[in-house]
Order: structure tokens, then C-alpha cells, then sequence
């Protein structure tokens, strides 16, 4: 998955494309990025559009800075301890309509919006998992990509 995607697409397009209807009302975004609130459509719950935030911690990590991914690649993700067992368990789609990315120009890196030339919505692999702090009653709801 890449690092900036877009999410601009009506919400009305997105519940006939995906077949789940937001929890809550989806904002367009032409900047999606590590560590934001985004909608995902989880296995768990196929006909619900959940924010989940874009930055996977692993369940038995100690503490978020202890590890935090927002990528996972595809060859890898069975074997890494930090995405084995929400790669078999905890699968979602992420919806888009479109990501970047970013070529190296002679000044540095010049970013590239790819989309399919109507816009329409798509979704990319996505992980979930749920990290809560230990003596803590409540936790967060992360995504990765993969």
C-alpha cells in the first residue's frame, strides 16, 4: 500500500460501491495519511464503513512507540510476527480513489496522484488490529496496508 492516498468520491457512491454504510459521516480527503481516522470495511463487519486509524499496533505490543506500521509488504506479511495473526484473522478493504506516488526530480521528489481516469472508487488490502494499553479499559482500532 502506499503512503498518501485520496478519498473524495460522494458517501452515497461509496455505500452502492462497497456495499457499507459509514458509522459516521466521511469527509473528502485529498491527503490521507499515516495516523488519520480513515474508513475501512472489515471482515468483522462487512456492511459498516469504520474509521479505524492508519497505523497498525501489534496486540501484544507494550506500548505504541514500541511499534506502529502503516505498511506490511504482500511476500513478507504471513511470516512477521507483527502482522501474522491479523493477516489470517483481521482483513479489511480500505476504500480510494486514488494514491500517490513520488518520482525524484533534480530538487527533490515530485508526487504523482494515480486513479483510474473517472475516479471511480477502489480498495486496497488492508490489516486491523486492536491494541489496547495494558490497565487500560479501552484501546484503538489501527489498520495497515498490505
Amino acid at each position: 500500500m502506499c503512503g498518501r492516498y485520496t478519498l473524495f468520491t460522494p458517501e452515497a457512491e461509496l455505500v452502492d460501491r462497497f456495499g457499507a454504510a459509514p458509522e459516521r459521516p466521511i469527509e473528502p480527503r485529498y491527503n490521507c495519511a499515516p495516523g488519520q481516522s480513515l474508513p475501512v470495511v472489515t471482515d468483522e463487519s462487512p456492511v459498516a464503513m469504520r474509521l479505524f486509524e492508519w497505523r497498525l499496533v501489534p496486540s501484544w505490543a507494550e506500548t505504541r512507540s514500541d511499534a506502529g506500521f502503516v505498511n506490511a509488504r504482500s511476500e513478507t506479511v504471513r511470516e512477521k510476527r507483527s502482522f501474522a495473526e491479523a493477516f489470517e484473522r483481521r482483513r479489511c478493504l480500505v476504500p480510494a480513489d486514488g494514491f500517490y506516488e513520488w518520482a525524484r526530480t533534480g530538487s527533490g521528489k515530485r508526487p504523482y496522484r494515480v486513479a483510474f481516469e473517472d475516479d471511480r472508487p477502489f480498495a486496497m488490502a488492508g490489516i486491523w488490529e486492536r491494541w489496547q494499553p495494558r490497565g487500560r479499559q479501552s484501546g484503538l482500532t489501527e489498520f495497515g496496508g498490505g
